[in-house]
């Protein structure tokens, strides 16, 4: 779980978003000629623009409540003064010689102080502050007086110069620098109303804010869908009977016709009827927001190819709805066969019954994506400089660079946990430093994470494996990937995470151990550049962050994970860099033969790190994402089986095939398994079977393929163990209506929510359990050659593309409607015109129930009243639904490689187990016949009978491929008939080839 910038955990007093049904801003005085603000008062119970921001230790909450904006002052003593704790609005632009118009009102609960400003964000200008009027400005250095009770407030003042990225805050934190008194004693409540600024450039009314809202009903993956696949979409509407649908070109012709299927109510992609949900010890109404009922169509046998589009005949539409207090918000109304829908900021009008074009053809996921999904990992490289000619996409004059960020990295290690250190780093350790340089930043800052690093690793390398146990390795050595490395006859995927891998090999201390992570010891702001950001005045003039970099101590998790990934490097390097092999095998040997030192420290079901600081704690969360571990034997067991399957030794077969995780409930979680409940460190039954935290199915998967070493029945058992994973999220997928291979869980997040809350519904990053599990039915589909995992994969993949309670695609740049807004620090032109914007291939996290961020609690939603998949917000604001990292890109790039190199046309048969099509080919020459039929998934041998004198007679069973060639001079003119049978999972299938069997005559 990453948690980024500033750690603001606004506890949000149970209010969290879904900015996917936001309503209308309600005006101010009308929104005055010249109104600036977005939001002028919260009578409709919407914050945004406006939202806090706090620097932990820090602490405050709100809600948006009685038409006020409502601050609760929790913790008033951060790291630095006043500015720990904020209110601003941000997207304003100010010039110079202009006249501005200020009026604020804000009701306390107690006597204080607060300093309130207009200026650029990073805090070096100001063209005014604390009501200062012209010719006053040099006066009114000092904070506003606050009265217990009522205040209200009015300005006018000249702005001396232009400010292109500007915010209006409130600042009224703790004492400091600047501050000699708390502003406000902890627990005073600020009810801020009535703000205004009037001036040159008014507000854009139809600024969305990154709100996403459905821009049709139909709900389809918005790349398109594979020939020979299947083909299914969802459309959301209040009819409870079935509809006909039409298929259309882009001329509008009709390609073909069907009839939906009502799958009924989709609590999880929206709320089809108003009703009371439990939320802890609380009853809170979820408002119908949505259609009733949720329709399939299912179009898998329409195989033409070509650009279309859906159009459901609908006269019903949706209606009832509530966003908030905005009754009607998501109604359609019929006019002439179409259901309009009117987007309440915008005021664009809709046709919901219509879907957005897509494509049926075999290249659905092609080497674009690859390309741009693996650049992922080049331009987030740290220490380089960022090349134009290696960026695949986007504006590659703004993404491009040439300076070294953090090069050198040199880091002070810390030899104790500390949760939060003074501003300027007094109180830190800074005895010892490593060079760190090198790696990945892993999301949306600056930090640098082993157990991140360690999944992400180990997803391209195993990409690379899976492609090179199935023979289609040409796409790492042709140049496909653009990176500096690519002309060095290496695979490229393994040249890239070879760049990570390097950096953790630094991060190994002389013990053997392996340092947990190295970021800043604060958090930084977004619109920041990795070269300047710690200096004290960056590029554009703003004073720098003063961070210091650090290490934390070394853990036992670190230390799996870097022998996991070096042993499996090892193996795959042999024969292309020994010498780098043979480095990766020392390393895991090594650190190996220490941590097994201390296996009676570790070998628990849960560890705690107050008593052995190996394991990292769950709460270091300033500066860098908290990457808590209590149990990791899964990753012993992670690490067991890679040294097992590079060297064969012994050894490592004998710890691992002992592994059992008692915090499974399930029992799956052990050796030669892979189980779909996550449990330990931060997972409680999370329906997945990997992650970064829990990682002994990426054992699991490596023994699969490496399994000459293991003995037929576990051969066997990790087969079966594949396939029943695979079955569990085909079996959700049937019950979800929009396809999805996950649920959610119950989770707790002490640090961005409060201690022991309990919250039901999608995680922290719930895209990347999505495309994970797809991996398993990729897998699963490997195994069996099945069609029915083939299928789940892809469909999978067509919730991540646009099939879910948005309408919208996670993937920058791929859909109609696609992820801009990303929660990153260099790709911040949302927040900052100067920084470029996400280049294409880049996955966010997606929806989560907790919505931890300030920003979409901005919108005033209570914790509970949305469906999971609305609560999502396309904003850099929002690191709590929209970061991007390095372990989620990972699976991206797997996907689509499994995609291109199965799905791409060849003939997949609908999940029967016998040949279809069977053909005869003549040879009039030899008077001998050639047979071929399609194939049959998960068949291994294939047979051919005759049926002779009254009976079937078997010719051979020992066919392996889909074609058979009778022998020479048979008889011309004989006639036969002849069934082609096929062998699936260890069983033949004679009925139906007799009944299909095709007669043929000797020519």
């Amino acid at each position: 779980m990453q948690n980024p910038m500033k750690k603001i955990a606004s506890g949000l007093l149970a209010s969290v978003v879904s900015l996917s049904t936001a309503a209308a801003m309600a005006p101010f005085s009308a929104f005055a000629d010249g109104e600036m603000l977005g939001a002028t008062n919260f009578d409709d119970g919407v914050g945004l623009p406006w939202h806090t921001c706090e620097t932990n230790p820090a602490k405050q909450s709100f809600d948006i409540s009685g038409g006020t904006y409502n601050v609760t002052i929790e913790n008033n003593d951060g790291p630095e003064s006043r500015w720990d704790l904020q209110l601003r609005h941000r997207k304003l632009k100010i010039r110079a010689g202009s006249k501005y118009t200020v009026h604020w009102e804000v009701d306390s609960t107690s006597d204080g102080e607060m300093y309130t400003k207009i200026g650029n964000y990073g805090g070096t200008v100001e063209v005014w502050h604390n009501n200062n009027t012209d010719g006053t400005f040099n006066q009114c250095w000092n904070c506003v007086k606050i009265q217990k009770g009522h205040n209200e407030f009015d300005a006018t003042f000249t702005a001396e110069q232009d400010v292109e990225v500007a915010e209006w805050a409130f600042h009224y934190g703790g004492k400091g620098q600047y501050q000699d008194v708390d502003c406000f004693p902890n627990g005073t409540v600020l009810k801020f109303d009535n703000l205004s600024l009037i001036g040159a450039d008014e507000w854009d009314p139809s600024d969305e804010m990154g709100v996403v809202r459905p821009e049709s009903n139909v709900r389809l993956n918005q790349l398109g869908y594979y020939t020979k696949l299947a083909k299914k979409a969802s459309y959301v509407t209040d009819a409870s009977s079935p509809l006909q649908y039409e298929i259309r070109d882009k001329n509008g012709n009709v390609k073909y016709k069907g009839t939906t299927k009502v799958f009924g109510d989709d609590p999880d992609s929206g709320t089809g009827k108003t009703t009371t949900v439990k939320v802890g010890n609380q009853n809170v109404t979820r408002l119908k927001d949505s259609g009733s009922y949720v329709h399939i169509i299912d179009f898998s046998d329409f195989q033409t190819k070509g650009t279309y589009n859906i159009f459901v005949k609908d006269t019903v539409g949706v209606s009832g709805t509530q966003v908030l207090l905005n009754k009607g918000a998501n109604d359609t109304k019929y006019s002439n066969g179409n259901l309009v829908w009117t987007n309440p900021k915008t005021n664009e009008k809709f046709v919901m019954n219509k879907s957005h074009d897509f494509e049926i053809s075999d290249s659905i996921y092609g080497e674009q994506l690859l390309k741009d999904s693996m650049n992922y990992y080049y331009q987030n490289r740290s220490g380089v400089p960022i090349k134009s000619q290696y960026i695949t996409s986007g504006d590659k004059s703004k993404l491009a660079h040439d300076k070294y960020g953090h090069n050198p990295d040199t880091a002070y290690v810390q030899s104790k946990w500390v949760k939060s250190y003074d501003s300027d780093f007094s109180d830190g350790e800074k005895s010892k430093t490593i060079d760190g340089t090198g790696g990945w930043y892993d999301a949306g800052d600056h930090g640098k994470y082993v157990v991140n690093g360690g999944i992400s690793v180990w997803t391209l390398q195993n990409d690379y494996e899976f492609t090179k146990k199935n023979g289609t390795t040409k796409k790492w050595t042709n140049g496909t990937i653009a990176i500096p490395e690519n002309t060095d006859k290496a695979p490229d995927i393994l040249d890239e995470a070879r760049y990570e891998l390097e950096w953790m090999f630094k991060m190994i201390d002389s013990d053997g151990f392996v340092y947990h992570k190295l970021h800043d010891h604060k958090w930084t702001g977004l619109a920041t550049k990795s070269w300047d950001y710690d200096k004290e005045k960056m590029e554009n003039g703003e004073k720098g962050w003063g961070t210091v970099r650090i290490v934390k101590p070394a853990t036992y998790a670190a230390t799996f994970n870097m022998i996991a990934c070096a042993a499996q490097a090892a193996r795959l390097w042999k024969g292309i860099d020994d010498s780098f092999a043979q480095e990766c095998l020392s390393h895991a040997k090594s650190s190996w033969t220490a941590i097994m030192a201390k296996e009676s420290k570790w070998n628990v079901k849960q560890g705690d790190s107050s008593t052995d600081p190996y394991f990292a704690p769950l709460d270091q969360a300033i500066g860098g994402g908290a990457y808590g571990d209590t149990y990791v034997v899964d990753d012993a067991y992670w690490a067991a089986c890679e040294l097992f399957a590079t060297t064969g030794d012994s050894t490592y077969y004998s710890f691992l095939k002992k592994y059992s995780n008692p915090n499974d409930k399930s029992g799956n979680d052990k050796a030669f398994s892979l189980t779909t409940n996550l449990g330990g460190g931060e997972n409680n039954g999370s329906f997945s079977s990997f992650n970064w935290g829990c990682t002994s199915g990426l054992g699991t998967l490596s023994l699969y393929l490496n399994s000459g070493k293991l003995s037929s029945s576990e051969q066997s058992a990790i087969k079966s163990s594949i396939t029943s994973a695979a079955d569990a999220y085909v079996t959700q997928m049937s019950k979800e209506g929009m396809g999805i291979p996950y649920k959610g869980a119950t989770f707790q997040d002490a640090i961005n929510i409060g201690e022991g809350i309990d919250v039901t519904g999608y995680e922290w990053g719930s895209n990347s359990f999505v495309i994970n599990n797809a991996m398993v039915l990729a897998y699963a589909y490997d195994a069996s050659k099945s069609s029915k995992y083939l299928n789940g994969a892809a469909e999978a993949l067509d919730y991540i593309f646009g099939r879910n309670g948005l309408g919208f695609s996670y993937v920058s740049g791929y859909g109609d409607k696609t992820m801009e807004w990303p929660h990153h620090r260099f790709w911040s032109n949302g927040i900052d015109p100067d920084f470029p914007k996400a280049p294409d291939g880049v996955l966010s996290g997606g929806p989560g129930a907790g919505m931890q961020d300030p920003y979409i609690g901005g919108l005033g939603y209570k914790r509970g009243t949305l469906a999971n998949q609305k609560c999502y917000v396309d904003s850099a604001e929002s690191w709590s639904v929209n970061e991007v990292t390095i372990n989620w890109n990972a699976p991206l790039v797997w996907m689509t490689t499994f995609m291109m190199d199965n799905a791409n046309g060849s003939t997949i048969s609908g999940g029967e187990d016998y040949p279809k099509n069977v053909k005869a080919n003549y040879n009039t020459q030899y008077h001998q016949i050639q047979f071929v039929w399609d194939k049959v998934q998960g068949a291994d041998k294939y047979g051919i009978a005759v049926y002779l004198a009254g009976k079937w007679r078997v010719q051979t069973t020992n066919i392996t491929t889909n074609s058979y060639v009778t022998p020479k001079n048979l008889t011309p003119g004989m006639s036969y008939k002849v069934a082609v049978a096929a062998r699936v999972n260890g069983k033949w299938n004679t009925t139906d080839p007799i009944k299909n069997a095709i007669t043929v005559t000797v020519k």
